[in-house]
């Protein structure tokens, strides 16, 4: 690639190369690579087998395209892309991620201002819902680390940068950038990823016996594929060869809870919130777990308090994996409902409100919001409804009440 000063790369003190894998992605890589091509100084894609136009549209955005046999094996794949690349600092793509114009600038600003390439980067990873059906996902990916002969990638499958830069005694900072995933949103894609990823998973386990990140992502897996036994058999194991005080126990704890939860094990799901939150007391993800496991032991007060409490922490600034609707809507929609059923019926329509304001067309929302106003119509003296007909141009009670179920 060029880098003329006019676009500014050339005026960086650290050049930067931009990593990408790809096999039959010749239709997602020019949304990828379009936007940002201009701002690395040279673009390394491996292309692992392609059928289609994938090397020819990847050179037409600038790219140096390697073939690169694949061996089953994501990790092989990503340092066949470090050893060809000449950059001071790396960055990586995968060819369904996408950067849109705040997050370029943000990134174009944070490489151009590098004073030194000691330090790796963490950003936020956004995967999109699947059909609107459920919850974006919010996680931390490191996407930036410097070039260096002992950072490689590790692990065949939901490879890992991390191991590497720990023992090299490379810190990671936060950067704020976001990139979009949207590689999840067809439900034929997943199935097919998560096949290829159990088989893999199932080889990593075989070279490293007892390794937690492995026991993992096949409990991840487990649970995709609703084998929720043995999602809870890798997610136990996983947690029995942590050394106390781990941070990765966090998250092996939610996704015991949720599996507990799936299997109706209410006490064991509890039992797992509370030892997730003994070492993470502000964990939103755990508190919300929490707080549907006590709502369905019949403890509505203390799910209550968990969720009022998530609103109150706010998101964190450095999320590990959260559903960012946990900090406000899904929250605030489990707090209405339990507000309704004590009565507490002005309150579940401000918090209904709260949630519209979020989500305009939620439709649970507004049904929500209109039962409640039925219910104060009706609840309303005859005097005070004849006055307030006559305001509204209403000839009776009914027509006024009609109205409103009508709207």
């Amino acid at each position: 690639m060029k880098s003329a000063p006019s676009n500014g790369i050339g005026l960086r003190r650290h050049r930067v190369s931009l990593t990408i894998i790809a096999r039959n992605e010749e239709a997602n890589l020019p949304a990828c690579l379009a936007p940002v091509a201009d701002v690395f100084d040279e673009i390394i894609l491996i292309d692992t087998g392609s059928i289609d136009r994938t090397r020819e549209v990847a050179r037409s955005l600038g790219a140096q395209v390697f073939d690169v046999p694949w061996i089953d094996d994501f990790a092989a794949a990503r340092n066949a892309a470090l050893e060809r690349s000449t950059g001071d600092v790396i960055f990586w793509l995968d060819a369904d991620d996408r950067v849109d114009h705040e997050n370029r600038g943000r990134l174009r600003s944070l490489l151009d201002g590098l004073s030194d390439v000691g330090a790796a980067f963490v950003m936020g990873c956004l995967s999109e819902s699947v059909n609107g059906t459920e919850s974006a996902v919010l996680a931390d990916r490191i996407r930036l680390f410097p070039n260096r002969p002992e950072v490689r990638w590790e692990y065949r499958v939901h490879e890992q940068i991390l191991p590497s830069l720990h023992r090299a005694g490379i810190p990671v900072r936060r950067a704020d950038v976001t990139i979009r995933h949207t590689g999840y949103t067809d439900p034929q894609t997943r199935r097919l990823k998560a096949e290829r990823n159990a088989r893999l998973l199932m080889a990593e386990l075989r070279d490293r016996p007892g390794d937690p990140i492995v026991l993992f992502n096949l409990a991840r897996a487990a649970l995709d594929r609703k084998d929720t036994q043995a999602g809870v058999k890798y997610l136990t194991e996983a947690l029995n060869v942590l050394t106390p005080g781990d941070p990765f126990a966090r998250a092996l704890h939610v996704y015991l809870a949720t599996a507990y939860q799936l299997l109706g094990e209410w006490d064991a799901a509890l039992e797992a919130c509370e030892a997730g939150l003994a070492a993470a007391p502000d964990d939103g993800e755990l508190l919300f777990r929490e707080a549907v496991v006590r709502y369905q032991l019949g403890d509505k007060v203390g799910a209550g308090d968990r969720w009022r409490r998530i609103l109150e922490l706010g998101c964190p600034e450095r999320p590990t994996c959260v559903t960012p609707e946990i900090y406000g809507h899904l929250t605030r929609r489990n707090l209405a409902m339990l507000a309704e059923e004590r009565g507490s019926h002005l309150e579940a329509f401000r918090l209904w409100s709260e949630v519209l304001a979020e989500c305009p067309s939620d439709s649970q929302a507004i049904s929500s919001k209109a039962r409640l106003t039925r219910k104060f119509l009706r609840s309303l003296p005859a005097r005070v409804m004849d006055g307030f007909m006559r305001r509204a141009g209403f000839r009776s009670r009914s027509a006024a009440v009609r109205a409103d179920d009508e709207g």
